[in-house]
């Protein structure tokens, strides 16, 4: 492996392109995000500030209508809970924190 290491390096820098383009599918691993369903007490500490359960369902489930893919209901009735894709949600507010008023305050 160093000897093909060695001959990269002291390759072109289109040939190293080509090569690294070659060789990313056997380099990268993705891991899929794996479901984890949780309350939105657990989501808590993954939204930026320290908002409550009523702000996370007013400002973020019901603001966003694509939340209905990671989360279930956010009105589910008596007794229910809310439940979140944790590893997808996370992902989903790492992407969307520069679109969310997050000083918004509580009606």
């Amino acid at each position: 492996m160093s000897a093909l290491l060695e001959l990269v390096k002291e390759a072109p820098p289109d040939d190293r392109q080509a090569v690294a383009e070659y060789l990313k599918p056997y380099l990268v691993t993705k891991e899929l995000p794996t479901e984890k369903w949780v309350n939105l007490e657990e989501l808590r500490p993954y939204i930026p500030g320290k908002k409550s359960k009523a702000w996370i369902q007013l400002y973020v489930l019901d603001a966003y209508p694509e939340t209905r893919k990671w989360s279930t209901n956010p009105h589910p009735g008596k007794g229910r809970a809310i439940k979140v894709n944790l590893p997808v949600a996370r992902k989903w507010i790492e992407e969307h924190i520069d679109v969310i008023d997050w000083n918004k305050p509580m009606p």
